[in-house]
């Protein structure tokens, strides 16, 4: 396997005080350092972009289990995943970080929130069925998409593998796999959502 190093030699010969103009294709040190950094841009660019969310081509599934519970001051309404899904499918592709690589399926958070008549809701409590909860502030669900996964690969998830539910934030899949953005508004096995 060449490493990286050597495949940049390989593209870009390096110009150093000790090489002569034959061993660099006659490029001279700044040319040369200017084309490997470029390159090495290009390479990086294209593995660490955050996980694009594109409309799914999914059927909505027909499953009409209740697996959440929607709660707010006054009312309380449990959903099926045929519920969920009613509403427009999107996917993402792109590597969890405490699980697997894949395609990612599910519903936007804010459209289930506005579909429900809890879009305007200040603050969200969202509860995993072993108790662990997050908290998401509007604002912070205004800036950026919330992605509320409801399949895996296409098919759903069970509940022995972090479902039925989950979310995820697409956008921060590379800051949070480099340690930059911590992930804790990513959840499993979520159970309810408390809009107040």
């Amino acid at each position: 396997m060449m490493m990286f190093s050597e495949l940049l030699s390989w593209i870009v010969p390096m110009a150093t005080p000790e090489a002569t103009p034959q061993e660099t294709g006659g490029c001279s040190t700044r040319k040369a350092r200017w084309g490997a950094g470029l390159l090495t841009g290009l390479l990086l660019s294209t593995c660490l972009q955050a996980a694009e969310l594109t409309p799914s081509v999914l059927a909505p599934s027909q499953d009409t289990t209740p697996i959440l519970t929607l709660q707010a001051a006054d009312h309380r309404e449990q959903l099926s995943l045929s519920d969920i899904e009613r509403l427009p499918l999107h996917e993402a592709t792109l590597q969890h970080p405490e699980g697997p690589a894949g395609v990612y399926s599910g519903v936007l958070l804010e459209d289930l929130l506005a579909a429900y008549a809890l879009g305007d809701a200040a603050r969200l409590r969202l509860i995993a069925v072993d108790n662990y909860s997050i908290f998401l502030k509007q604002a912070q669900r205004k800036e950026k998409d919330y992605l509320l996964v409801t399949r895996f690969d296409g098919a759903p998830i069970p509940q022995s593998q972090r479902g039925p539910l989950m979310l995820v934030v697409p956008a921060d899949e590379d800051a949070v796999l480099e340690g930059q953005e911590p992930f804790d508004k990513w959840i499993w096995s979520l159970a309810t959502i408390n809009a107040s």
